[in-house]
C-alpha cells in the first residue's frame, strides 16, 4: 500500500466537518438526510468545500489506487466520511431511478390486480347513444 504526504487531507476534512457541525440545521436528526438543498445551499460554502475534497480523493485514488492509506487512514474511510457528510447535509439530488421505481410499482400493482380493478370508472360511456337506439325500436 502506498502512503501519501501527511497533513493535507486531515486539516481539510476537519475544516469541512467543523463547518458542517456549526451550521447544520438538523443536529438532532444527523442520520436523517433532509431534502436536496434544504439544509445547506447548493453551490454554497459546504458544497464547494465538499466538492474540493471529493476531487482530492479522486486525484489521490487515481495516483495511489483505491487500497491506499492517506495520513494513516484507509482511503475507503475517507470516502465514507465525505459521502456521509454530503448525504446528511442534503447536498445529494434526488435519485432519478426512484421515480421510475415508483412508476413500476404502480404498473405492477395494476397488472397483478387487473381482475379487481374497476375499469368502468376509467372508461367514459356514452349513455345518450344507447337511448337513441332504443327510441327507434
Amino acid at each position: 500500500m502506498a502512503k501519501a504526504i501527511k497533513q493535507t487531507v486531515t486539516p481539510m476534512w476537519l475544516e469541512i466537518k467543523e463547518f458542517y457541525e456549526q451550521n447544520t440545521k438538523t443536529k438532532a436528526k444527523a442520520n436523517n438526510a433532509p431534502r436536496y438543498g434544504t439544509n445547506f445551499p447548493i453551490g454554497g460554502e459546504l458544497d464547494k468545500m465538499s466538492s474540493e475534497f471529493v476531487d482530492l480523493m479522486g486525484a489521490l485514488t487515481h495516483e495511489f489506487g483505491y487500497e491506499c492509506v492517506i495520513e494513516d487512514i484507509h482511503m475507503n474511510l475517507w470516502k465514507e466520511r465525505i459521502w456521509s457528510l454530503i448525504e446528511n447535509a442534503g447536498l445529494l439530488p434526488e435519485i432519478a431511478w426512484r421515480d421510475d421505481k415508483e412508476k413500476d410499482k404502480k404498473e405492477t400493482w395494476y397488472a397483478q390486480n387487473e381482475e379487481e380493478y374497476d375499469y368502468l370508472d376509467e372508461e367514459p360511456t356514452d349513455l345518450d347513444s344507447n337511448k337513441m337506439i332504443n327510441i327507434f325500436e
